[in-house]
């Protein structure tokens, strides 16, 4: 199915890349904001949903999104 695809199908992927939304400097930004709303979210986590939850795996959950 790949063999089909000719160049012009992948045209629409190009436009992010020339309106400038994902240029090095914008997915850098990006990037260093995940850093910081990462241990937000392992947080929230944490206190909030773990902590009330009668989830099995909230343990596993939690150590994949440390880790991961």
């Amino acid at each position: 199915m790949l063999g089909k695809l000719k160049e012009e199908d992948f045209e629409v992927l190009r436009g992010p890349l020339e309106s400038g939304r994902q240029s090095p400097g914008s997915l850098g930004f990006a990037l260093i904001l995940c850093i910081i709303l990462q241990p937000l979210l392992f947080a929230l986590e944490y206190f909030v949903a773990a902590d009330a939850t009668i989830f099995p795996y909230k343990d596993e959950i939690l150590r994949i999104h440390f880790f991961g």
